[in-house]
């Protein structure tokens, strides 16, 4: 370790700092990256913000925010803490005030109801007015690094703020400028195998596909480590780092790579990596039937919600080795709720939480707990450092609450509920119909939240319940999602981005009623996202380390197309039907014959193999390569298609045997069923 510490300060010359520096710590990068529009989706935003009072505030008009990302390392002999910011001279600690009402033991904090003087909080707010900020890891050892990260509601008004670090023993740094107009080079993803010695990071630079000179991991130069893919015809580029020897579990590690135009991607990151997550939700009548039933239908994770008997299966010895038999794992909602916990579950919709504190008008709420999160977020690392961390947000004052939460914990998670949307439709607003004619309500959430939550990982929650209208009177039921929509949502997901795939939820009761029911649609559905897992898991080894890509693309119409890039040996080509319909009766569609599609190749990419993940495992394809094009011959495409195209000439044969090891017996029951 020494010697990478030494190297640090070869890096921070090589990078010079920003201006702002003290003798305690020295500040090398100062990103801010505002939040991407969407303008594409704004039809698919209908709720408001607070209609209870009879007001209608359109999210949309309300304006995007942004974060603030700063990069320090500790310059002296001992350890170091940050304990407060101040933005233009004002302390946050003293500016984001708490609220009187609270979810649960959770308060909200806010510029609003602090008890500054109104000159501070209207520097606040034109500073972008800050809602929460958070800095990792809380103790930073020496010639350590750090990052801090602030959320802004707003874009500042004015072209720059300052912000000052406040150390433990009362030191400030000296101020730092963010100016909102720099155009920085950004990690679009930062991913790590499960054995976790080798890095696969994605990134966009403003001008195009510059060429990377220099990569560092804490200080450490090791470019002679790293893959580049290149192509000036292609906004990403990725980059594979295959490390001398595996990081520790959750380590903290500091990602910066430098640009022949003498610009630098920085990320500060978390070493955590495994199988692809296919979760679910909820409880079965008996709790070792039901985890014997979903294993069997291709599930590998319960994300919680279940009863007690569910939930804590794990903390048995016996239980916990009858869930590794099944390969099995637990979400835990906090320290000591489960064994060897896969991730731990912060909080379920901090957005529709938000809505519920009400010291503020409602449409001023949105971000109200961030704050409390990050001190929650800081307690369970403290407790457990071990496992990564899963904010799950919800569809209250879309789409900026998306944004405004997932930068805060080791895992954005979104719960896309098409079925609740559609059912929205008869029971509400029957004249936005035509926008939910089929569940690209999905793509668009994960688009987003894959944008907002860069260079993280996303976990997407899908439907798989019927509701019951809750309006007093009312006898509207809705029904199951059908087989077609959810696999239709699974691959706008995965083509968008997700990294895991659950479903909420099983339980049959409630206002939600969830899949587990003995009704035939709901069998039907069950046995369905089972073939599908087998399916997506087999694609996780390509899934859980991919990037969407731009490329350039011709399929037929009413063919819909997303490209993954795999690192730079392999492509993917995420294929769904566009010719489908969907209402309260049930999914229609019609096949598109003779699809032919092509793809220019980035240059990174020389397949000498092409072959389909399915249901029943590697299959193969018509294909040829035409002057840097792939083109590939489909014949008939049902509702969806995941291609591969890779240099790997083991790649397929990996996957086929892990198929067959895993998930090939299961298929065979299930469509015997």
């Amino acid at each position: 370790m020494r010697t990478w510490r030494t190297v640090a300060l070869v890096a921070m010359i090589l990078f010079p700092a920003a201006p702002a520096q003290c003798e305690t710590l020295k500040v090398f990068a100062v990103h801010y990256f505002p939040d991407t529009p969407f303008p594409e989706f704004r039809a698919l935003w209908h709720e408001g913000f607070a209609l209870a009072q009879g007001q209608d505030y359109t999210s949309h008009q309300d304006g995007l925010g942004a974060y603030v990302f700063i990069h320090f390392q500790n310059m002296i002999p001992k350890e170091i803490r940050v304990t407060d910011l101040c933005v233009d001279g004002v302390k946050l600690s003293e500016g984001l005030g708490r609220t009187n009402d609270a979810c649960g033991d959770l308060y909200g904090h806010s510029i609003a109801v602090s008890k500054i003087p109104d000159i501070d909080k209207e520097k606040l707010r034109a500073a972008g007015e800050p809602v929460w900020w958070k800095v990792e890891p809380l103790i930073v050892a020496p010639k350590g690094v750090g990052q801090i990260v602030v959320r802004l509601k707003r874009q500042p008004q004015r072209e720059s703020f300052t912000v000052e670090i406040v150390l433990d023993s009362g030191q400030e740094a000296s101020p730092i400028h963010v100016y909102k107009n720099k155009v920085d080079p950004r990690f679009a993803g930062v991913y790590f195998t499960p054995n976790l010695d080798t890095i696969y990071a994605y990134l966009r630079h403003p001008k195009g596909a510059i060429k990377p000179t220099r990569v560092y991991l804490d200080g450490k130069d090791v470019t002679a480590k790293a893959r580049f893919g290149l192509d000036g015809a292609v906004d990403l580029i990725p980059v594979i780092i295959s490390l001398p020897s595996p990081l520790e579990l959750m380590s903290y590690h500091c990602l910066r790579i430098g640009f022949s135009d003498g610009s630098a991607a920085t990320s500060g990151v978390r070493a955590w990596g495994h199988e692809f997550v296919y979760g679910i939700w909820g409880s079965g009548s008996d709790p070792r039937t039901a985890y014997r039933n979903w294993a069997a239908h291709n599930f590998n994770v319960h994300m919680g919600h279940g009863d007690k008997a569910t939930m804590e299966m794990s903390l048995d010895p016996d239980g916990f080795r009858f869930l590794q038999s099944l390969g099995f794992r637990n979400m835990a909602t906090w320290y000591g709720n489960a064994r060897n916990p896969i991730f731990y579950f912060l909080l379920d919709e901090p957005d529709a939480q938000d809505y519920g504190i009400d010291d503020l008008p409602a449409n001023e709420r949105l971000g109200l707990l961030g704050q409390a999160l990050v001190a929650k977020l800081n307690e369970l690392r403290r407790l457990d450092p071990k496992v990564p961390i899963l904010l799950n947000v919800d569809g209250t004052y879309k789409p900026q609450n998306w944004p405004t939460y997932h930068q805060l914990a080791d895992i954005a998670c979104v719960d896309p509920y098409y079925q609740g949307e559609l059912d929205m439709v008869y029971t509400k607003r029957p004249g936005r119909f035509w926008t939910f004619t089929k569940p690209t309500y999905v793509r668009a959430v994960t688009e987003i939240s894959q944008s907002a939550c860069q260079p993280k990982p996303l976990h997407v929650i899908l439907c798989s319940t019927r509701y019951r209208d809750s309006k007093p009177n009312s006898d509207y039921t809705g029904r199951y999602p059908t087989p077609e929509e959810k696999r239709l949502e699974a691959y706008y997901a995965i083509g968008a981005g997700a990294k895991g795939i659950s479903y909420w939820w099983f339980t049959a009761a409630g206002e939600c009623y969830g899949m587990g029911s003995d009704e035939p649609a709901a069998k039907a559905l069950y046995r369905s996202v089972g073939l599908l897992g087998a399916e997506l898991r087999t694609a996780g080894p390509i899934i859980t380390l991919s990037q969407p890509v731009n490329l350039d693309v011709k399929v037929p119409r009413l063919v819909s197309v997303r490209c993954l890039a795999r690192g730079t040996d392999s492509l993917v080509l995420v294929l769904t039907n566009d010719n489908v319909l969907c209402d309260r009766l049930g999914t229609i569609y019609k096949p598109i014959e003779k699809v032919m599609v092509s793809v220019t190749l980035p240059a990174w990419v020389q397949p000498v193999d092409v072959f389909e993940i399915t249901i029943d495992g590697i299959k193969d394809v018509g294909w040829e390569i035409k002057d840097k094009t792939l083109q590939l011959d489909l014949d008939t495409l049902e509702l969806t298609r995941f291609l591969v195209a890779t240099s790997d000439p083991k790649l397929r044969g990996e996957l086929q045997r892990l198929y067959e090891s895993k998930f090939a017996a299961n298929v065979k029951a299930l469509k015997a069923e």
